[in-house]
């Protein structure tokens, strides 16, 4: 028996902190860059599971490494995955985030 189940998104945060948001087809360099566990409904179980709940995750990842690794994270995490479905032949989503020197 779990006290919140949640149904959402598992996404991998890619964040560049950058000095500004580069212009269209503009390259710049990034002052850091950061991989991170991400996605709404992901970090709502999270919150709840460190806040003591017992949490289940309803969603999907891809067979890639991300899936791997996020599915590990969640277990890590005392989330339970057993409707977490890992998609043959699908990426994991993916969000590319810039952050500017404004913290924007």
């Amino acid at each position: 028996m779990v006290d919140v189940v949640v149904v959402g998104s598992l996404m991998i945060d890619l964040v560049s902190v950058v000095d500004r948001i580069p212009k269209l087809g503009e390259t710049i360099h990034g002052r850091s860059f950061q991989q991170n566990f991400g996605g709404k409904g992901a970090n709502q179980c999270v919150a709840a599971g460190r806040l003591g709940a017992s949490v289940a995750l309803i969603g999907n990842v891809g067979d890639d490494q991300y899936g791997t690794q996020y599915l590990a994270e969640l277990k890590n995490n005392s989330i339970n995955t057993e409707f977490v479905q890992q998609v043959s032949g699908c990426n994991t989503g993916i969000a590319s985030i810039w952050v500017d020197g404004k913290g924007w």
